[in-house]
């Protein structure tokens, strides 16, 4: 609707994990240094945390990219719903591409003896678990350790490394429910928490996402990015917020987006925090 008038090619604030409008602070490169580390080096795993909407998902997209270039590991993802433990041995075999042998077992420990007898085949899996902070059932926890226990073998046939990276991402009250079981927390090696944009980093933020989408950078006035700052610098509510903003600035013929513009799209949204 707003596009044409305010010069742009797409839309700049659509919620989708697009890696073409990623924005990247100094804490998005450091943790997403650490985890492609974890992954090209084999280690046991790691853990992604951070409130609702901080940007979780373009993370993980941005680790795939990375991966997909890496012939030496496989990049596999599953959101997680609370189910049974042969439930998620299912998916997990459905989303390494062997979804004939996941109708047909019927024990959690098949899916994992099937697993040893295969990662030779298969290859080293990055396996990412969203959404894992609904995790809460022990042996959940107990058949994801014991996934990370499987190796593959070197030419003689010795244990080399770890057939599987883990990587559970989900909000911070994962952690303490990790830190419960012992066993799976100690092979969880990096701990990586995703904290909202300060005041300057949604300035970056909204001006990055404007010229990718090929518009003025200034569209949005400084006054207005200040009131920005409501929305706690979580991107996903930022893009909601800015995207009513446009429309309303171009259903007033506004020549830019003003404060009262964006204080106005706070109250439209429902956003926490707005003055």
């Amino acid at each position: 609707m707003y596009l044409d008038y305010w010069n742009l090619r797409e839309a700049p604030f659509q919620n989708v994990a697009d890696s073409r409008f990623a924005y990247l602070c100094d804490q998005h490169h450091e943790g997403l240094a650490r985890l492609v580390y974890l992954a090209q080096n084999r280690k046991l795993g790691g853990i992604l945390t951070g409130p609702f909407g901080v940007g979780k998902t373009m993370v993980l997209q941005l680790l795939a990219r990375e991966l997909r270039k890496d012939a030496q590991t496989t990049f596999s993802y599953l959101d997680y719903h609370p189910g049974t433990t042969l439930g998620l041995g299912r998916q997990i075999l459905a989303i390494m591409k062997l979804k004939e042998q996941a109708g047909v077992l019927d024990e959690p420990g098949d899916v994992i003896t099937f697993l040893r007898n295969t990662v030779d085949q298969v290859g080293h899996t990055t396996l990412v678990i969203d959404e894992a902070q609904n995790i809460q059932s022990p042996e959940i926890y107990n058949f994801l350790q014991i996934l990370m226990n499987i190796t593959l073998a070197d030419r003689e046939g010795f244990p080399s490394s770890p057939a599987f990276t883990l990587l559970l991402s989900g909000y911070d009250s994962m952690t303490s429910l990790i830190e419960q079981d012992i066993s799976i927390s100690q092979r969880l090696q990096m701990v990586w928490k995703l904290t909202p944009l300060t005041g300057e980093q949604i300035l970056e933020y909204v001006q990055h996402r404007i010229r990718v989408a090929g518009g003025d950078i200034w569209m949005f006035e400084r006054d207005a990015i200040a009131a920005l700052e409501a929305t706690k610098g979580l991107p996903r509510i930022l893009n909601n917020v800015c995207d009513v903003a446009l429309m309303l600035g171009y259903a007033a013929n506004a020549r830019s987006i003003r404060r009262d513009l964006v204080e106005q799209a706070l109250e439209e949204t429902g956003t926490v925090g707005a003055e």
